[in-house]
């Protein structure tokens, strides 16, 4: 999945770092240029310098020396020239005994320009062109050492480059740091959602919002209220749904408890209500399950237990049931809708507190990505052969007694919606009682 961070940061970076390299290039040619067009003047201007102090007399050159620049005279000053023709050669006194300088012979007009190592490890510009005079061609080299300025060019170099570095590294940082504070706006909306995934926020905030981003926003927050609204509508025409043919379903139980007697059709009858009763309660329990449509629902145990809890106390306080929980120990959220947690739990709890003695245990725990709730009871327990029976639709082990019915087949039917599992065990270690252990995904899931 591609980063909007990571392409802008490496598509920024590579631009700043290529327009540097471009700088310090065109920069480095242009010294580089300067550096070498400031040469080549020199040793023009003491080329023509040289051509004015020489004459020509009986075909031979003649210089005058007092006009020669003082530096000529210096041994291995740093400023060096010879002027030869096919039989004569004349050179400054600062050469002194070096040799080593190639004279060649060049026709009138001609440049040559080289450079060459030359006394004391000197670096040497030459330029050498080529002159004729009163019928005598001659060819006159002027050098130059450079060692000095060379070395302080590559220092300006060297600098140059240590300067775009620095200007590079502050360059990006100041890029990642405007791309960081421009970024915050989504990161803060991711945030966000995040949150609201999580189910501690229902709508997202626009306080802090960029105002491109606000329309996004405002159209999350539409659907939220919509789907909400659509949820809770769908719950009460399910939850009237249900009431309307819990009515005539018992009408026509008792009638035919009361009116058929021992007629044949009876037993059937009645069979076939039953099953249109645990067929209707079965798919409206389906149907009420919210699932993952409200991110901001999920379920917060330590918060939404308390009123449940109490309720049970109050029906229950005739048989003086006690419900032991420790909330504190509990995880903050688990990734299943609040009401669809309650109804699994009320009918977990109901069930536990119709058929205990005195006590019933709730516990709710978080192990890597799984949840699990377990409720245990100090009843009477099943046998092994029975427990198969009490996830059967609309199966009672006591007909006399709720419980042990749809109850638990609508729990089954949550737990498997959200891809979960559920164990039961007859008889508690401890208390006796029926056992019954949950395992939740913790991680969000496409439910189905």
């Amino acid at each position: 999945m591609k980063s909007i961070s990571r392409t802008l940061t490496w598509g920024l970076a590579g631009s700043v770092i290529l327009l540097s390299i471009i700088i310090t290039l065109l920069t480095y040619l242009t010294l580089n240029n300067t550096y070498k067009t400031f040469f080549n003047t020199r040793l023009n201007s003491e080329i023509e310098s040289l051509v004015s102090t020489l004459e020509i007399q009986q075909q031979k050159i003649v210089l005058d020396e007092d006009k020669l620049n003082l530096y000529y005279s210096h041994i291995y000053s740093g400023h060096y020239f010879i002027i030869s023709t096919h039989n004569q050669r004349v050179q400054s006194r600062s050469l002194w005994d070096f040799s080593s300088i190639p004279q060649p012979q060049l026709a009138a007009g001609k440049r040559l320009r080289r450079e060459i190592t030359g006394p004391d490890d000197q670096q040497l510009i030459l330029l050498s062109q080529g002159f004729s005079q009163k019928g005598l061609p001659f060819t006159i080299t002027v050098a130059e050492d450079v060692s000095v300025l060379t070395h302080h060019f590559q220092v300006v170099t060297l600098s140059l480059v240590a300067g775009l570095i620095t200007v590079l590294i502050v360059l990006i940082l100041l890029q990642q740091w405007l791309l960081k504070k421009s970024l915050k706006p989504l990161v803060s909306l991711a945030t966000s959602i995040q949150s609201l995934k999580n189910g501690e926020l229902t709508t997202l905030s626009t306080s802090q919002t960029p105002k491109e981003l606000i329309p996004l926003v405002e159209t999350i927050n539409q659907l939220l209220e919509n789907t909400a609204a659509l949820l809770s509508r769908s719950r009460n025409a399910t939850g009237d749904l249900g009431h309307s043919l819990k009515t005539p379903l018992a009408v026509i139980q008792q009638l035919a408890q009361t009116e058929l007697n021992d007629h044949p059709v009876k037993s059937q009858l009645l069979k076939q209500t039953n099953t249109i009763r645990a067929l209707t309660e079965q798919t409206l329990t389906k149907a009420r399950l919210a699932g993952n449509i409200l991110p901001g629902a999920l379920f917060d145990p330590q918060n939404d237990l308390m009123d449940l809890i109490h309720s049970l106390d109050t029906i229950y306080q005739h048989k003086q049931t006690r419900i032991e929980w420790q909330p504190h120990q509990w995880p903050n959220r688990l990734h299943i809708n609040r009401e669809d947690a309650l109804e699994l739990l009320g009918n977990l709890l109901d069930n536990a507190c119709k058929w205990s003695k005195s006590t019933v245990l709730l516990n709710i725990s978080t192990q890597e990505n799984t949840s699990t709730i377990t409720i245990d009871d100090d009843g009477p327990g099943i046998d092994d052969a029975q427990l198969h029976m009490i996830i059967k639709r609309g199966k009672r082990l006591d007909e006399q007694v709720e419980g042990h019915g749809l109850g638990l087949n609508i729990v089954e039917n949550i737990v498997k919606y959200y891809k979960g599992t559920i164990n039961f065990k007859g008889h508690h270690p401890s208390l006796g009682g029926l056992s019954v252990s949950i395992n939740l995904p913790q991680s969000p899931t496409n439910y189905s």
